[in-house]
């Protein structure tokens, strides 16, 4: 089993305190919909959680919905960034938790590319980073992220992501784009090359053995044009470090246009969290998103970036790219991504061999082998010689699963 990301205490009290100095300095609550000052930051009023949860399904739907927030300034807007800060903040930060761990990447120096009030950032420093920097067009946003990250974030910059002026001096051990790159180009025909072109340039800040985070929507629109961004860099000599256990073109884009490749897990729901979807109708009961570890051609030794044990096209491992699915014969089936393609490893329900092997307690983007299965007509069963090994656990430094 995996262990279910969290957002630290601290991290959370942070967060309230600076939403309140931030959103609302010297309110009152008079009955009419504004805000009272509070001196325990762990509480809101019902009044608080009423108003946010309006202004957060604005915001959910102007990024995933109807989408005419997406490549808009809407940091610049205080109630959004207000709301971000309660409800986006800790959704991305979770994230990008899972992401290191499951990668394995442990950098010193991070350079956040679109990086809002600092989530992503933060999470690379409660992993091990001592020095972030940070690049957003949102001024506000920059504001936020330097009382957030204190004196790690040791430099900031206002900038969109194309510009070719702003290039912050590395070396730097990761880059990160966390939930940036789909908001370049977003729907236009020219997204991908525009998007390559940023990661590309940006590339020539790593460090030897540096590598760059790609964090996006688990939607089908964003995760297949991730995956596409994938290929692209492979063709061009890139590297994949995580979540792929190969270096060929992604099997889920030639599956058919409604196919995608996404991670998905629990997680540690903070209660601010909680009590803002269940006003704005949504449901924050896990963490989705299609990310992407990768590393450019020549970049050296990887002495810096990636924990022991850590390698690419890891030998006879398959990553599970579902959550089970019970079919009309009663087999339960999940999708694998390796060296043999994309395709199902299935079980009678209730079998005891797969039950002894932990196949029923497999979750999405868990690592395994699989020795001995039984050969099927569009996939690979669990058998009576069948072993099945979980070896997440073991490709993640035991630091990152306490």
């Amino acid at each position: 089993m995996q262990p279910d990301p969290f957002l630290p205490q601290g991290r959370l009290d942070s967060l309230l305190a600076a939403w309140r100095d931030f959103a609302m300095p010297g309110r009152r609550e008079d009955g009419t919909g504004t805000w009272r000052a509070h001196r325990d930051t762990a509480v809101l009023s019902h009044a608080e959680l009423d108003e946010l949860g309006r202004t957060v399904l604005r915001l959910q739907r102007g990024l995933t919905g109807e989408r005419e927030l997406v490549g808009a300034s809407y940091m610049d807007d205080p109630a959004l960034l207000g709301v971000y800060l309660l409800y986006y903040w800790p959704v991305s930060y979770a994230q990008a938790a899972r992401a290191l761990a499951l990668s394995g990447l442990k950098p010193r120096r991070v350079l956040d590319m679109g990086s809002g009030p600092g989530p992503m950032a933060a999470a690379a420093l409660d992993a091990g980073a001592t020095d972030i920097v940070a690049l957003d067009r949102s001024a506000p946003a920059l504001d936020l992220a330097s009382r957030l990250l204190g004196s790690s974030l040791t430099g900031t910059m206002v900038a969109d992501l194309e510009n070719e002026a702003a290039a912050p001096q590395g070396p730097f051990d990761l880059v990160i784009f966390g939930h940036s790159l789909n908001e370049l180009g977003a729907e236009r025909p020219d997204r991908l090359a525009r998007r390559f072109a940023v990661v590309s340039r940006v590339a020539s800040s790593l460090a030897p053995g540096g590598a760059i985070l790609i964090i996006d929507p688990a939607t089908i629109t964003a995760s297949r044009d991730t995956l596409a961004l994938r290929d692209a860099l492979l063709s061009a000599g890139w590297n994949v470090l995580a979540p792929c256990t190969m270096q060929h073109p992604c099997p889920a884009l030639s599956a058919g246009p409604a196919q995608s490749c996404h991670d998905q897990s629990s997680w540690t729901v903070p209660p601010v969290v909680q009590a803002l979807a269940a006003r704005a109708g949504l449901d924050r009961e896990f963490l989705k998103m299609t990310w992407l570890a990768i590393e450019p051609p020549e970049t050296g030794p990887a002495t810096s970036v990636r924990s022991a044990g850590q390698a690419t096209g890891i030998h006879g491992a398959y990553r599970v790219v579902s959550d089970p699915m019970l079919n009309k014969g009663g087999r339960v089936r999940y999708l694998l991504c390796g060296s043999e393609g994309r395709f199902p490893l299935s079980a009678r329900r209730g079998d005891p061999i797969a039950e002894q092997n932990g196949f029923f307690s497999l979750c999405r983007y868990d690592m395994i082998r699989v020795l001995t299965p039984e050969i099927r007509e569009n996939g690979w069963g669990m058998d009576t010689g069948t072993r099945l090994r979980n070896v997440t656990q073991e490709l993640v430094p035991k630091s990152d699963l306490d």
